[in-house]
């Protein structure tokens, strides 16, 4: 294909057209005003009030649309080039990203390194071909047929190409890749022993494992659809995000998929009713004798249960759930909200505020600070 109406955005990190919270946009540092357009092919109806950008060439696209591909490069025919359109619709909630990326004319876009995030490209309608891979951690390059019923999942830190017809407008679901890391790491009981997760390239949507991941998909379109709804009350964000990132663990082949399964094995119904015990009483004065004698075991017999099982002691994973709650709490407050870290420490049983935030950082990679700043 001729190469024609090239563009690259500036070097990935540059603050362009990021989400805010739920569903806005911060514009303080965005460089001029997306230009409105007609609404993009087949946008959900969900979507359609949270335009985040729309420009009528490929250096913009380029521009804007780093913030979801990284650094990358726009090619356009020379013969539809005068068509070309490209608009981003988009929602952040937390740690997932729900998009629309449409550039309604044939288009190459390379990337030259992804952003260490997961993505789910579904074109809405029309094919694409995705590429992901080949360099770093990953040896061979995979090529994935993407339609409505075959999503790609590329290599996170990847290069990728999109080769993309004008009939193909994308949904792109982003999830943040420490989010589902620590996600993953609550349902095995440990660290990721197996290094990243590594996805296959190729998410047949039509298989009927895949039912799990188009109801947690749908699920977020209609809370986002409803003004009322839970969620745009801030209300139940981790679930949902929880219940998107579960979905796709448990659905989709990777190198964790096998440890997953045998972690919810018939054989482990003791550890699992210590757990959900756990999830129940998190909030008040929990030790392991607590556990022990709701599991009818001894305090040895359930130490030694967890270490087998799930790889760490009672005591750990209590502590790691309480992170994960107090980062979830710090995450969806709102400025102005008057939350602060301390009473968000102590909410969840962390008397020793310098203690917390030592550990908290050494967990997620920040201060408890910047989760609620941020």
């Amino acid at each position: 294909m001729p190469i024609q109406n090239t563009a690259e955005g500036p070097p990935v990190g540059s603050a362009i057209g990021r989400l805010s919270r739920l569903h806005t946009l911060n514009t303080a540092r965005t460089q001029g005003r997306p230009r409105p357009r007609l609404k993009p092919r087949g946008l959900p109806p969900a979507l359609e009030p949270h335009g985040v950008w729309a420009v009528t060439n490929p250096a913009d696209a380029a521009l804007y649309g780093q913030d979801l591909l990284g650094s990358h490069r726009v090619h356009v025919d020379p013969a539809t080039a005068g068509n070309f359109t490209a608009t981003f619709h988009g929602v952040l909630i937390r740690d997932v990203t729900l998009g629309y990326l449409d550039y309604a004319t044939d288009v190459t876009v390379e990337v030259r390194r992804l952003p260490d995030n997961y993505l789910v490209i579904v074109p809405a309608n029309g094919t694409s071909t995705i590429t992901t891979g080949g360099t770093g951690g990953t040896e061979v390059a995979a090529s994935v047929a993407a339609s409505p019923v075959m999503a790609a999942i590329p290599a996170p830190a990847e290069p990728m190409t999109l080769r993309c017809d004008a009939d193909a407008a994308h949904l792109v679901v982003r999830i943040e890749r420490a989010a589902l890391d620590v996600h993953l790491s609550r349902l095995l009981g440990h660290n990721l022993e197996r290094g990243p997760i590594e996805f296959a390239p190729a998410f047949d949507l039509s298989a009927p494992a895949a039912s799990r991941w188009n109801f947690a998909v749908q699920m977020i379109h209609a809370e986002l659809f409803d003004p009322g709804s839970l969620l745009h009350q801030g209300v139940g964000l981790g679930q949902l995000e929880e219940f998107v990132m579960s979905s796709l663990l448990y659905t989709q082949p990777s190198n964790y998929l096998r440890m997953l399964t045998a972690a919810r094995s018939p054989e482990r119904r003791v550890v699992r009713a210590a757990c959900e015990f756990i999830e129940r009483n998190l909030s008040r004065a929990l030790n392991v004798a607590d556990i022990a004698e709701e599991t009818g075991l001894s305090v040895r017999s359930l130490q030694a249960q967890f270490r087998d099982d799930l790889g760490v002691t009672p005591t750990a994973y209590v502590r790691n759930r309480r992170l994960e709650r107090a980062r979830a709490d710090l995450a969806d407050a709102t400025p102005g909200g008057g939350v602060t870290v301390t009473d968000v420490a102590a909410r969840w049983g962390f008397s020793h505020f310098g203690r917390f935030a030592t550990t908290y950082r050494a967990r997620f990679g920040e201060t408890p600070s910047h989760t609620l700043r941020s």
